[in-house]
């Protein structure tokens, strides 16, 4: 037996995506990123496909030797075709980076500028939203009480460092 990836048929595609957002609401994010893989081999631009693929690879942040999938997110973001998208889930990936290094205690002061990124992206997205649609709101307000929970606040930069040194 040749131990090789298959194709998935291309009528295949609407149960493969049910399939890999049931895994991401079971806790199986790498399970629904192998399906959303499996979809984008036959279907590049499936941009269903690549919503799940985003979260799916977004969902595994919180764990360390993940982050280097950062740049196979923000290949999968510039894929997508709707603008509104784009921003908001770059949005989405700076918040859970900026989540992420909150947990690390030597990276924790680097988390605000992580939330000030995804704060950026959810205004543009914002402005540009479908009607009735406040995704981009509800993770903005997210991010501020996280901000205010954790009292973070902006780094000081190396200048500000050494103009205080020298005064």
């Amino acid at each position: 037996m040749e131990l090789k990836l298959h194709d998935i048929h291309t009528g295949a595609i609407d149960s493969a995506l049910e399939k890999a957002t049931q895994y991401r609401s079971l806790l199986e994010p790498e399970i629904a990123e192998s399906i959303c893989l499996d979809i984008l081999h036959i279907d590049e631009n499936n941009q269903q496909a690549l919503v799940i693929y985003i979260l799916a690879l977004t969902d595994q942040l919180n764990q360390a030797e993940k982050q280097s999938q950062i740049k196979a997110i923000l290949r999968a973001i510039d894929k997508l075709e709707n603008e509104y998208q784009r921003y908001y889930y770059s949005g989405l990936l700076s918040e859970r980076r900026a989540r992420f290094l909150i947990t690390q205690p030597m990276s924790h002061s680097f988390s605000y500028d992580y939330f000030y990124e995804a704060l950026e992206n959810y205004n543009k997205a914002e402005q540009i939203r479908p009607d009735q649609n406040d995704e981009a709101i509800l993770r903005w307000n997210s991010c501020i009480r996280t901000i205010e929970k954790e009292k973070l606040k902006p780094r000081r930069d190396s200048e500000d460092i050494l103009v205080d040194m020298e005064s």
